[in-house]
């Protein structure tokens, strides 16, 4: 947990994360998502050996545009949060209902954490290769126990997060010093770090 304290709001941390989920169980990808009652899905990150990078992270912004309503656990997810009370939840896909998208990817057993934060939702899905055998209760049971604390450092990650890309926008919509006051220039300047985020 020290490792993934020290990390907070860098990129580093889906990396440490995922290390320190593999201690407790046999685990090829992670993807993090988060759930706003204004905003919808958004994602946090997408990381493994399933997937290269940038490949993850279009399939995570595919996800929380077009496809999310094919996942099995939406609804559940969605009305976690008007639960009062709500504990953290551990689905394993042995029991789970079927899952085309994750069948259309080639992804094999999945367990996921849905839990909350300070009137946040998130949605930890972790994944194996096709063919792996899937999530034994065992393995739910050591996941849930960490769930406690990471709770509180993954949502002190995404707030890191969000508050170091509203800081960097001035100077990345500043197009290196260019003007941008003109709604032309602005457009052009969003369109720009659309095309950034896309490559």
């Amino acid at each position: 947990m020290g490792h993934l304290a020290a990390v907070l709001g860098e990129p580093a941390f889906a990396t440490a994360l995922l290390e320190l989920v593999r201690k407790y169980a046999d685990v090829d990808q992670l993807a993090l998502f988060a759930l706003d009652e204004s905003s919808g899905f958004e994602p946090i990150f997408n990381t493994g050996t399933l997937l290269a990078p940038q490949a993850a992270a279009r399939l995570s912004r595919l996800y929380c545009r077009k496809y999310f309503q094919l996942d099995p656990l939406f609804d559940r997810v969605a009305r976690y949060g008007n639960d009062k009370g709500a504990h953290t939840e551990v689905h394993n896909s042995a029991a789970s209902q079927p899952d085309p998208l994750r069948r259309y990817l080639g992804f094999g057993a999945k367990c996921s954490l849905i839990f909350e934060k300070n009137g946040q939702t998130y949605y930890l899905s972790l994944y194996r290769r096709a063919g792996s055998p899937h999530f034994s209760d065992a393995e739910c049971s050591m996941l849930e126990q960490l769930a406690p604390p990471l709770r509180g450092l993954i949502h002190a990650h995404h707030r890191l997060t969000h508050e170091r890309e509203e800081e960097a926008w001035p100077s990345q919509a500043a197009m290196h010093s260019h003007d941008c006051r003109s709604a032309e220039q602005l457009f052009f300047s969003v369109h720009y770090l659309l095309a950034r985020d896309e490559a």
